[in-house]
């Protein structure tokens, strides 16, 4: 099917690295749509589900988001309305109303999607292609935009071009029957092409994609215990104290509405740490009163630490 790439010399204009996840960052939680296929290709492949697909891999991959489903998002909703009817067993039933909400959305463009070489330019290819003598480029450039579902503001649109050249003498190849985004497809200009043009893209939207820290906060209060989102995971060690404080106020700008920062609330009393398991703390009350779910939470120091 592809004969073969093995001898073929390609270069790509573009290396990314893909930055990881600041420590004590929140991994923001992002959905990506269907793209947009404006590069005129009209061939066997549908590129925007596909690309869109590949891009959510991507994504998973770096491990800088959590990535929620929306483009099959009706396969899901219908599972979870099948599982309320009476025809289906209690056991193991899937709660409703716990779907993660999408902070983020990703949209795409394809820009270009093409693959020449010598006098020949190939984008509808169906049956077997030779690619003679001259070198042959394949091209495949997107544009990614990021938008904040609450604001619906755009924070980010980001340009990607994945360019690559091959230099052999021969070069025999069919694209019929090759699955989009599959191993041989990957073996093609066409897909080293996209691969690039993908992992910039994620690349530039790690860099631009807000920055949300994670908080220490109290998750639940029961029978005198206060339980803490965080353990191990996240460095708390058994006798620290914290300070917990009342919901946090925004603050915004008078102008705009934007929201600035946050203030912590008024102080509400001190918490020592007595166990720590992977994911979560237990504290004791020393001091104070009025404790509840989603109370910011302080390390305790001597200024913070008196009433």
């Amino acid at each position: 099917m592809v004969a073969l790439f093995g001898l073929t010399s390609c270069n790509s204009t573009i290396i990314h690295s893909t930055p990881t996840l600041s420590e004590g960052m929140h991994a923001p939680v992002v959905a990506v749509t269907s793209f947009e296929n404006r590069a005129g290709f009209e061939g066997q492949w549908k590129l925007g589900d596909g690309m869109a697909d590949l891009l959510v891999s991507e994504l998973v991959l770096s491990r800088n988001f959590v990535v929620v489903e929306r483009q099959h998002f009706e396969n899901i909703t219908g599972e979870i309305q099948r599982q309320q009817s009476a025809l289906f067993r209690p056991e193991g039933k899937t709660s409703v109303g716990r779907m993660k909400n999408a902070q983020y959305l990703i949209r795409g463009v394809i820009n270009d999607f093409s693959q020449s070489g010598g006098s020949g330019l190939f984008l509808s290819i169906v049956r077997t292609v030779f690619l003679l003598g001259r070198s042959h480029t394949a091209r495949v450039s997107l544009t990614l935009t990021l938008v904040d579902v609450e604001t619906g503001q755009i924070l980010s649109s980001v340009q990607s071009t994945g360019l690559v050249r091959t230099r052999e003498a021969f070069v025999k190849a069919t694209y019929e029957g090759v699955s989009f985004g599959g191993e041989v497809f990957f073996a093609t200009p066409l897909g080293q092409a996209t691969s690039r043009a993908i992992e910039g893209g994620v690349s530039q939207i790690v860099r631009n994609m807000p920055k949300n820290p994670w908080r220490p906060m109290i998750s639940c209060v029961r029978d005198g215990n206060i339980l803490i989102n965080g353990g191990k995971d996240r460095g708390f060690r058994e006798g620290a104290e914290y300070i917990a404080r009342g919901p946090a106020e925004p603050v915004t700008d008078p102008a705009t509405g934007d929201v600035l920062t946050f203030v912590p609330g008024s102080k509400i009393g001190l918490l020592r740490i007595s166990r720590v398991d992977d994911k979560v703390s237990y504290a004791k009350i020393i001091q104070g009163q009025g404790f509840t779910r989603g109370q910011w939470l302080g390390k305790a120091t001597p200024a913070t630490r008196g009433p």
